[in-house]
């Protein structure tokens, strides 16, 4: 015996010998959840957005030091309607929330047209640095206009406090750093203090309190409804509570070994590892299935032995296929994926483990009822002998149908798009949603991104090169269409010597004794902080982004950094950064590294095919229907623009996984058929005739119990559940027919259809 034939034996004899010991297998098994169970007491859930930073890479300790020199620049934006162009109503309201919110411990600062400065010069040459309602709100219509006239005229006020034509006001909380953990009972103060008929409120902190609380809400009443459906369909097809029940208590076991795990690890569950526990249930439920269909009606032990033997092998394979694809997520520099990978390839194995030995026990002790399950006449007869002839006789047919069906999903994949927008995630019509689309059309953007220039040659950044530098770089940056403001250092100091040189143009001083005389005289400024720092080390320009996509936060920081590589200051360094930067980079590396870590799979799942049958044309035959759903699914997102992120990305891996199930049962089969001395079209029936009634309760069962995902008004959860659906569809298509017609190698049909 060779080694390989050892190892193809092996499932086998771990079932016969579980099938042997009941008792004892059941022992173990209730130590191995009372473990599990106790390490589940340490599980923490942490599903705030924050998870899938890339923390490990040097750009995100530069984003740490960044906040260091300048303070966090994570914001709110509260909006303030107007029924008139400078309503003093609404303005009225600007001082109020202002002064209500400068209160608020995580609140570092406060700007507004209540708090922030206008920089102006008197004609007898008074500096004057008092905030536009500093004497209270304009009591007739002349006065208003002139406080309109001032604040447009100010380099730093429009489209940041207030629009363009004068309606929406702002009042900007900018955040302490590090503050995550408090966003939620932030965002919560600040809506209930404000008149939502008239006021919006948006931000990043918007997005991820909304993401946190909407994902664990619609999963924690989504899952449980999954698994409902699912074991009322368990129930339907099989006709008993103890058939019903052996499926869900596999994929529970393994589910519990998995987040007992985590919990014994410190590990947390995370906005991407939540998925998981559904995942394994629905894999536990799949391999569970293929154990019950192989043993139902076997009253006798010899025969439940055999059949057991039959099954135990490609299950085998199907989960260690699987968890190699979840494994494969590991290429993935994130940590919080690189723990679904790695937690999600853990639980797959244990729900492997406890369909070869728990079940097996469970059947020793009590049988299955001597109940077909429905449609298993259908499936094994008519439907195994269209598939077949249709293999045989019809295999040129059934490739070019396939072919024409792939084909334009293919063409899909050139559109496919790489990106995260989490504004994205919540549809029209909800309130996240319509506060940010409002603030960013009447104001500006809600994604901070910070553009540092560091001096590396002991040079200060008030030197004026420096300085018309930052300024030509800065109206660059704003003349980009994703780019709603930008501010500089320059902004102030235009601002001040155009002042005082009486100079409507506005021109930068001339000297850098001229830019420090000009700074001392605003250091009462607040926010001159955020643009400058006090060594004059350091200077910043705020960016506040249109576009919250992943590649669009990219690609302007990669123009920022571009220009500053053509123009730069000799001396002086540019680097972009920012919270909003951190998750476009993180965004981009899970989506990349997850293409990266399926490819990996897939070389991996042909390899191991290769070294269990020993027959590689066998093996990289198999690896076709498996290819299939990926280009199927991922072209389908490409055509229907939708993107691929940090939720469906994931899709890739688990198509693999779920195709390789299908693929086992039949490529094992029908290799077992030809050693037995079959060819042609008995060995096909042979392979799909035990298989099939399996293979489409699995694929239907769990394809409507992640359908239900689809009902979820977050897009976020509707994208996977929907795509997760598509994809078991599509894999038991691509197994039942493409994966027969590229099989087999003699073409002479049978005599007759053999049934079991």
């Amino acid at each position: 015996m060779t080694p390989f034939a050892g190892l193809r034996r092996l499932p086998a004899r771990i079932a016969d010998a579980a099938l042997a010991s009941p008792r004892a297998t059941l022992a173990w098994w209730a130590l191995v959840l009372l473990l599990a169970g106790w390490g589940a007491l340490g599980l923490r859930i942490d599903t705030s957005t924050d998870s899938i930073l890339d923390r490990g890479d040097p750009a995100y300790a530069y984003h740490l030091y960044s906040q260091s020199l300048f303070g966090g620049e994570e914001m709110l934006v509260v909006a303030i309607a107007g029924e008139q162009p400078w309503d003093p109503v609404a303005l009225s309201e600007v001082a109020r929330l202002s002064a209500l919110f400068e209160g608020i411990d995580s609140v570092r600062r406060v700007d507004s047209l209540e708090t922030v400065p206008l920089i102006r010069v008197t004609p007898d040459g008074a500096l004057q640095l008092d905030p536009p309602l500093a004497g209270g709100v304009p009591e007739t219509a002349a006065a208003r206009r002139r406080l309109a006239a001032e604040v447009m005229a100010d380099r730093v006020a429009p489209r940041n406090l207030v629009s363009d034509d004068g309606r929406i006001f702002a009042v900007n909380l900018l955040l302490e750093a590090g503050m995550s953990d408090g966003f939620l009972e932030l965002v919560e103060t600040v809506r209930g203090q404000i008149d939502p008929t008239r006021s919006w409120v948006s931000g990043v902190p918007v997005f991820r309190t909304e993401i946190n609380t909407q994902t664990r809400e619609e999963l924690f009443a989504l899952v449980p409804l999954t698994i409902g459906v699912i074991a009322a369909l368990l129930l339907i097809v099989f006709r008993s509570f103890y058939a019903m029940l052996l499926p869900l208590a596999a994929g529970l076991f393994g589910t519990v070994v998995m987040v007992g795990l985590m919990g014994a690890m410190g590990v947390s569950i995370t906005l991407i590892t939540m998925i998981l526990p559904s995942i394994v249930l629905a894999l536990g439920c799949a391999y569970a299935m293929h154990v019950l269909a192989a043993a139902q009606g076997e009253g006798e032990l010899t025969g439940l032995r055999a059949a057991l033997a039959r099954v135990s092998l490609p299950v085998a394979l199907s989960g260690l296929t699987t968890a190699i694809g979840f494994a494969s997520i590991g290429a993935v520099r994130i940590d919080a994926v690189r723990e679904a990978g790695g937690y999600g390839a853990v639980g797959v194995l244990a729900t492997l483990a406890a369909s070869v030995t728990l079940l097996p026990a469970c059947l020793g002790l009590r049988r299955l009822p001597r109940l077909r399950p429905r449609f298993a006449g259908f499936l094994e007869g008519s439907a195994c002998d269209t598939l077949v002839r249709l293999a045989t006789r019809r295999r040129a047919a059934v490739l070019l149908a396939w072919l024409l069906a792939i084909l334009p999903l293919a063409l899909g994949l050139a559109r496919l798009d790489a990106a995260t927008d989490a504004t994205s995630w919540f549809p029209p019509g909800t309130r996240p949603r319509d506060d940010y689309d409002v603030i960013r059309e009447a104001l500006s953007g809600i994604s901070p991104v910070n553009i540092v220039i560091e001096s590396t040659g002991g040079r200060p950044v008030t030197d004026p090169d420096l300085v018309d530098a930052l300024d030509r770089l800065a109206s660059h940056l704003e003349s980009l269409p994703e780019v709603g403001k930008a501010i500089s250092l320059a902004d102030p100091l235009r601002q001040i010597h155009g002042g005082f040189t009486n100079d409507a143009g506005l021109p930068l001083p001339e000297t850098r004794a001229l830019i420090e005389q000009y700074l001392l005289l605003l250091e009462s400024v607040d926010s001159l902080g955020d643009l400058v720092t006090d060594d004059r080390s350091a200077a910043n320009i705020v960016l506040r982004v249109d576009d919250n996509r992943s590649g669009a936060l990219r690609a302007v920081v990669a123009a920022a950094e571009a220009w500053w590589a053509e123009y730069a200051v000799p001396g002086f360094e540019a680097r972009g950064t920012g919270t909003m930067f951190e998750f476009a980079r993180a965004e981009d590396e899970i989506t990349f590294g997850q293409i990266r870590g399926l490819a990996i799979a897939i070389l991996a799942i042909g390899l191991v095919l290769w070294l269990v049958f020993r027959r590689p044309a066998l093996a990289g035959i198999a690896l076709v229907p498996n290819a299939v759903p990926v280009i199927a699914v991922f072209g389908f997102m490409g055509l229907a623009e939708i993107k691929l992120d940090a939720g469906t990305v994931m899709v890739g891996s688990l198509a693999v996984g779920i195709a390789v199930d299908d693929t086992m049962h039949v490529v094992t089969s029908l290799h077992e058929a030809r050693e037995r001395g079959l060819r042609g079209a008995d060995a096909l029936l042979e392979a799909l005739q035990p298989n099939l009634p399996a293979l489409t309760y699995t694929t239907v069962i769990i394809a409507l119990g992640f359908g239900l995902l689809g009902l979820s008004g977050f897009t976020f959860i509707r994208n996977l559940g929907l795509l997760i659906s598509t994809v078991m569809v599509v894999c038991l298509a691509a197994d039942v027919s493409l994966l027969p017609a590229l099989l087999p190698a003699e073409r002479n049909p049978p005599r007759r259809l053999r049934r079991r």
